[in-house]
């Protein structure tokens, strides 16, 4: 294992333990808010309103709703890890079929085609696809999540699928394979033997890139405030919110924020790079891990 999976593995680990604990990083449950609230002081009493900035008393201080922001990113932090590997997960197990399948099933000279949709950007068939159904929706909770990561998973499967079949195919053109079948090994014995375990290499790694590509998906779909979890809105007046606190989610909330309260926007964007940079170490250590084991393959 080598330095960059080992500290993205730890600093993941770290995340889970947090994500699966979040009462126990933070001193208010989860949709605690105080708007208003008094300090007693040598001058007398003072009376505080939200949003407050860091303090001992707040660490990460609150928004504008006063709601504790450090409490919204340990509880909303499960969504985030949830979501980016629940998706990366399904992409990577459905395009790896696929694109074994395809590998298996594909013909001298054929022509895998050109998907009609290849040309628009995934964000914005995920904005429209989900956008009915993330405002004020009536699937509350892991409902809403479960359609939510059903619709994204379905989403840059071409890259999968794409990856998946090369590397089949150029397995199963391998001399070893050839030998395999020239000996009266059939089709099945063929791709669970011999197959299977390099593909299984290839798809870690694409799973690990996906990791990556969901957090970036899920960060730009916060922007445009639709949020993993769903959304709050309110009519009078009218407001946005997230519903369950997703990191990124929290990132398009505050973003209004840069000039006026700049710690409400400071501390999800540190949380999400904190998210990234885990992701992305696993992801290039995976990478590293398989080119030294290629080279030392290639040397004998």
């Amino acid at each position: 294992m080598n330095a960059r999976l080992a500290s993205g593995l730890a600093l993941l680990a770290l995340l889970v333990v947090v994500a699966v604990f979040p009462a126990a990083f933070t001193s208010y449950p989860f949709g605690y808010s105080d708007t208003m609230r008094s300090v007693e002081t040598p001058l007398g009493t003072e009376w505080r309103f939200a949003p407050e900035a860091p303090s001992a008393f707040y660490l990460f201080g609150t928004d504008q709703y006063g709601y504790d922001i450090l409490t919204r990113i340990v509880y909303g932090l499960r969504w985030t890890l949830a979501c980016v590997f629940t998706v990366a997960a399904a992409r990577t197990l459905l395009g790896g079929a696929l694109g074994s399948l395809r590998a298996l099933m594909r013909r001298p000279g054929s022509d895998s085609g050109v998907s009609p949709l290849a040309g628009i950007p995934s964000f914005v068939i995920a904005f429209f696809a989900l956008y009915p159904f993330t405002i004020n929706s009536p699937w509350q909770g892991w409902r809403l999540f479960l359609f939510q990561c059903a619709v994204l998973s379905l989403l840059d499967l071409g890259p999968v699928i794409g990856a998946t079949a090369a590397k089949t195919s150029a397995v199963l053109a391998m001399p070893f394979v050839e030998a395999a079948r020239s000996a009266g090994a059939g089709g099945a014995w063929v791709f669970r033997r011999h197959a299977l375990p390099f593909i299984a290499e290839e798809l870690l790694e694409s799973f690990a890139d996906q990791t990556v590509a969901v957090l970036q998906m899920v960060g730009r779909l916060g922007v445009f405030m639709l949020f993993i979890g769903g959304t709050a809105m309110t009519f009078s007046p009218p407001l946005l919110n997230s519903a369950q606190g997703e990191i990124a989610g929290l990132i398009g909330l505050y973003r209004a924020r840069l000039l006026a309260s700049r710690w409400m926007l400071a501390f999800p964007l540190a949380s999400y790079m904190v998210v990234l940079l885990a992701a992305r170490l696993v992801a290039s250590g995976l990478r590293e891990r398989e080119r030294r084991r290629r080279r030392v393959y290639e040397a004998r």
